[in-house]
């Protein structure tokens, strides 16, 4: 807890022992966002979210903040770092809020930051819905940009002629978001127990198709299956060849809404370890292969899965330490020494992990845990050094409380830029409300004249 001067709340971070474990399985790419006025006391609500092996978002901690500051963020994110064992994500997905993005600069300066495609698209009908060729053209055209381009020189080259085209060199917004493009990102137990004992069976012969059965959860192997089942139109075209990495050209239809149009995506393939690279980023950007790289090791003849493509977090048969850990949010004491503490608790877990495979394990680590105990607890040390209770380390004086201390309620929050009621809207959005209600109204009238006619 972070506390000011006033012994009022300011700041509150709390995970518990099941996402401190699943974090270190699926903690690799973690989104991050903040809500509003979801308590009495009007503090955005934090959460750090992952994606575990059955494509299920997970929580990986949260806390409740008094401001959206770089400060403040700054103070989060240490403290969940900390929790972490100081094992930082190697991506994030946030919103394109600054202090954010300056936060995640100072704190995780290795980690991969990239902003919500899905918050950022949310913005376009706000910020270009008032130009007369929005509907036109114009909203096409950005799409093509976003989406089309596969290279850094295609989206250069779409992107300066939507802005020519549609005379958009004034629009703060647009050239905000061009500044930072290189941010940009495209938007258990029942799983568990149904990966294991409802195999879904192949659509085809393929030994590829029938490994990622064996391996991947139901969830990610129905993902792959669709690949499978979209080679079949497929048919690459060797484009160049350079020593032992040939460059293949595969044409496929791309369905969006009411029409489908042809798109040309090119894949790199290694002859000598059978590794294959394509333009179109599925397996960079989602972790599953595509089908026109299936396409070419068919074209090839490669009738085995190079492990590159196997990902350990999709898999159903690897043991996750987070599935044996009962999630609770019980409070407790702070401990006074939580570094031997979270040192001695990795070990256990490594040993409970493989102890609860079987039985016969499972007593014999039973015996000599309590063999253990009462070897330890006659050797005890005195009661200042450890403290059983909470996991969560208590070394950075300045963000933790003592037991014994009265804590005072937080202050009341004003959101960001944002009222405590419904906010005010814009003169634009009035008019386009207006606009809209006018265009109903017209309907309206017209359908009652048939109505009177017949």
């Amino acid at each position: 807890m972070d506390i000011d001067d006033e012994g009022r709340l300011k700041n509150v971070f709390w995970a518990d022992p099941h996402s401190r474990a699943t974090y270190q399985d699926f903690g690799d790419v973690v989104t991050f966002d903040t809500t509003y006025l979801t308590n009495r006391y009007r503090m955005p609500f934090a959460p750090f979210v992952g994606v575990n092996h059955h494509g299920q978002s997970i929580f990986l901690g949260a806390g409740l903040i008094s401001s959206e500051d770089t400060e403040t963020f700054v103070w989060l994110f240490e403290t969940w770092l900390q929790c972490m064992d100081g094992i930082a994500s190697k991506a994030i997905i946030t919103d394109q809020n600054r202090a954010m993005k300056n936060a995640i600069a100072i704190v995780f300066p290795k980690t991969r930051h990239r902003f919500c495609l899905w918050h950022i698209l949310k913005k376009v009908p706000e910020k270009l819905g008032s130009y007369s060729s929005y509907k036109t053209g114009m909203k096409n055209a950005l799409m093509k940009c976003v989406y089309d381009t596969q290279l850094v020189d295609e989206f250069e080259k779409c992107w300066d002629q939507l802005i020519n085209t549609y005379n958009l060199h004034a629009n703060a917004w647009l050239q905000s978001l061009y500044v930072e493009h290189e941010h940009w990102i495209e938007n258990e137990n029942l799983a568990d127990f149904q990966s294991f004992n409802a195999t879904i069976p192949c659509i085809s012969r393929s030994p590829i198709e029938k490994r990622f059965q064996e391996l991947y959860t139901n969830a990610k192997f129905k993902e792959v299956q669709q690949q499978v089942h979209d080679i079949i139109d497929l048919n690459p075209k060797l484009h160049k060849s350079d020593g032992a990495v040939k460059t293949y050209m595969v044409e496929d239809e791309v369905c969006l809404e009411e029409f489908t149009k042809l798109v040309t995506h090119f894949v790199d393939f290694s002859d000598k370890d059978a590794v294959a690279k394509c333009s179109c980023g599925l397996f960079e950007m989602r972790g599953i292969l595509c089908r026109h790289i299936l396409a070419v090791f068919r074209c090839n003849d490669i009738k085995f899965l190079p492990e590159i493509y196997s990902l350990d977090r999709w898999r159903k048969d690897i043991k996750r330490r987070y599935t044996l850990i009962h999630s609770s949010y019980d409070g407790g004491d702070q401990r006074a020494d939580a570094s031997r503490y979270s040192n001695l608790l990795n070990i256990c877990y490594q040993m409970i992990t493989h102890a609860a495979g079987s039985q016969e394990h499972t007593e014999d680590a039973r015996t000599k845990l309590y063999a253990m105990i009462e070897l330890y607890r006659a050797n005890q040390e005195p009661p200042s050094m450890t403290q059983i209770g909470s996991n969560i380390d208590s070394m950075v004086k300045d963000t933790t409380v003592d037991g014994s201390r009265e804590v005072r309620s937080p202050r009341v929050v004003r959101g960001k830029g944002r009222p405590p009621s419904l906010r005010r809207a814009s003169r634009m959005e009035i008019d386009m409300r207006k606009a809209k209600a006018k265009t109903k109204k017209v309907q309206a009238n017209g359908k009652r004249k048939e109505v009177m006619i017949f």
